[in-house]
């Protein structure tokens, strides 16, 4: 039986900051050492900001959290980004 993706991570990039989805597939499938991801994105209204994009990280087969927030981590740093990284409960 196949298992469902599960979102793991949700991603705010820094005001006036975006990613494309191909990019962003290609660093959490790097991350996560796996081609069996998918990103989201959707737009959160926020008093501050106005509308801003977050972006959902799912994976949907095991693998190490710890390990592949810390790649993550450190490409997104890599390139310049801004960012919160908040881990989702599974």
């Amino acid at each position: 039986m196949r298992r469902e993706q599960k979102q793991v991570f949700l991603l705010h990039l820094g005001s006036r900051q975006s990613i494309g989805p191909d990019d962003l597939r290609v660093i959490w499938a790097t991350a996560c050492e796996s081609g069996d991801v998918h990103v989201s994105r959707r737009v959160q209204q926020s008093s501050v900001d106005g509308a801003r994009p977050c972006y959902g990280l799912w994976v949907r087969r095991t693998f190490n959290r710890v390990a592949a927030e810390e790649r993550l981590r450190a490409m997104l740093d890599a390139r310049g980004y801004l960012f919160t990284l908040t881990p989702m409960p599974i």
